[in-house]
């Protein structure tokens, strides 16, 4: 079997978390529940997201994106940069979900004339 180049890797992390969006979305849509469950520090990183102003979609992908993280610097290393750059290319995922509930509000003042 072919190893993962690291565009392979991030492309599946990508879909992965896509198709999970899809599914938590798709149960809030029906009225019901997050599929995901959440421990008690995923529960608490969850309501600091919201509090901070991010949908229950948004706060859902950070926390599986946290998790998807936490398999990866679970599993055997391979490279000594491996580390670094995945948490660099983490942080860019993490400033961008970051930033949505400001450039929402941003938007919505602009759409107001302000």
């Amino acid at each position: 079997m072919d190893e993962l180049t690291r565009r392979q890797a991030l492309g599946a992390l990508v879909v992965l978390g896509a198709a999970g969006g899809a599914a938590n979305v798709a149960a809030q849509e029906a009225g019901g529940e997050s599929p995901h469950r959440w421990n008690e520090n995923e529960r608490r990183d969850r309501s600091n997201c919201i509090a901070a102003g991010m949908t229950e979609a948004e706060a859902d992908c950070w926390e599986l994106f946290a998790r998807a993280g936490a398999v990866f610097f679970a599993l055997p290393k391979l490279h000594p940069a491996a580390d670094a750059e995945f948490a660099a290319a983490m942080h860019v995922i993490q400033k961008e979900l970051l930033s949505r509930p400001t450039y929402r509000r941003y938007l919505e003042l602009s759409r107001a004339g302000r």
